[in-house]
């Protein structure tokens, strides 16, 4: 069974050099913009590697979306930085574009790093201090990634607006509501405009796919505004034909199996209302999991997943291998 990892995270060394500056020698970084761990395996590809051959991952889709509050130049250094690395290994690592939402350019800018770099996806936040994705600014950005029919995978917000340190809030509950409440803007407001978009959702979706009857119930016809002090129950959506509307566009999101620490019950909930041709292997390494044994443990949990051998491959790579299409299978092909 291939493995592919689509919540890997990688960090360039000057741009992890740059951070732990800032940081004053700190392993977390912590502004008022991003609280993130500044883990030095993140910009060691060998580190990287030595884990995927131990936990038995064949192929990482690279991402670090959470810098991009940090701006255009840090994006285009951590841009730089993934192609290197896919480069020197491209039988192993998949790059992604990034882009600062909170700036006017990031259309121009996806543009030019696609075709500087020929990435085949698009990594963004799932929001940002100034900006949530359904907002009208970020109209140009979607347009852009429409045409080039390349999938976005998101990443909650390193400290999302309003997130608490205490506890680790930030990082066990506001980073799911954060993804939740982005699924819930995508679904409003962004798909009903831009239809042919992919969306992955990390950590099984936040809590959206729990809600998924309960947003069904409040979910309105697009371009129609929200009159009914009453929601609609099942037959109600299904005689005013809204069921049909809302699973089209429920079909565009795409969840990961990242962020659950190998529980597996929530994996096998996520899939039994997404569907594994919806759900995508993912490791989050080298924060969830940090090193071999815990990338392999999370690969045995999807082997013992109680499904079919073909819904759980599916899991394993079908599904990454269908958002990004040739290069990743190309890389599936020469690692084998």
């Amino acid at each position: 069974m291939h493995v592919v990892d689509l919540h890997h995270h990688f960090m360039p060394r000057n741009v992890l050099d740059q951070l732990r500056v800032v940081s004053g020698g700190k392993e977390r970084l912590i502004t008022e913009k991003i609280s993130i761990a500044l883990n030095p395996d993140l910009a060691d590809g060998e580190a990287h590697l030595a884990a995927m051959d131990e936990g038995e991952v064949d192929v990482a889709v690279l991402s670090q979306s959470g810098l991009s509050v940090l701006g255009r130049d840090v994006c285009r250094d951590v841009n730089e930085g993934m192609a290197a690395v896919a480069a020197q290994w491209p039988t192993r690592f998949i790059p992604t574009a990034h882009v600062c939402i909170d700036d006017e350019s990031c259309a121009t800018e996806l543009e030019n790093c696609i075709g500087e770099y020929g990435f085949g996806a698009v990594a963004l936040p799932c929001s940002s201090p100034e900006r949530q994705l359904d907002d009208p600014s970020l109209e140009p950005l979607w347009s852009v990634i429409e045409n080039l029919d390349i999938p976005i995978i998101l990443h909650p917000a390193q400290l999302p607006n309003g997130a608490s340190l205490d506890y680790a809030l930030e990082r066990s509950c506001y980073r799911p509501f954060d993804t939740t409440v982005a699924g819930v803007r995508i679904f409003n407001g962004v798909l009903p405009r831009h239809p042919g978009l992919r969306f992955v959702l990390p950590h099984c979706g936040g809590t959206i796919v729990g809600l998924k009857g309960r947003l069904a119930m409040f979910f309105e016809r697009p371009g129609v505004p929200l009159h009914r002090l009453l929601p609609r129950t099942r037959s109600e959506q299904q005689a005013e034909g809204l069921d049909t509307i809302f699973e089209q566009f429920w079909s565009k999101l795409y969840f990961d199996t990242a962020g659950t620490g190998a529980w597996s019950p929530v994996i096998e909930f996520a899939t039994s209302i997404a569907g594994a041709d919806h759900m995508a292997f993912g490791t989050d390494y080298p924060l969830e999991s940090h090193s071999g044994k815990t990338m392999r443990e999370l690969v045995t949990m999807i082997e013992q997943l109680p499904y079919a051998e073909h819904e759980r491959t599916q899991i394993a790579s079908g599904t990454a291998t269908f958002l990004l299409g040739d290069p990743l299978a190309r890389a599936l092909a020469a690692h084998q």
